[in-house]
């Protein structure tokens, strides 16, 4: 019997962090985005620079410096 192996592709997005890293998430790992909340004192979660808050599958937030619009087409364009 023969069997044919399609090589799945994973897409990542390339999105960057405050501090100037990078960090690639998929897309698929992404559970919802939600605009910063203009600057507080009592904010101490998210950094001054971040634009857009991502929750993860894992549960960890993840604060970029592309605007959730921005965010949300890489996403769309990714899967």
């Amino acid at each position: 019997m023969l069997s044919l192996l399609f090589p799945a592709t994973l897409a990542m997005v390339l999105l960057h962090r405050a501090d100037g890293g990078e960090v690639r998430v998929f897309p698929s790992h992404v559970t919802s985005l939600h605009a910063k909340a203009p600057s507080s004192p009592a904010n101490k979660v998210v950094v001054g620079e971040a634009r857009c808050v991502l929750w993860l599958a894992d549960g960890k937030v993840l604060a970029v410096l592309e605007t959730c619009e921005v965010v949300r087409n890489l996403l769309e364009q990714a899967r």
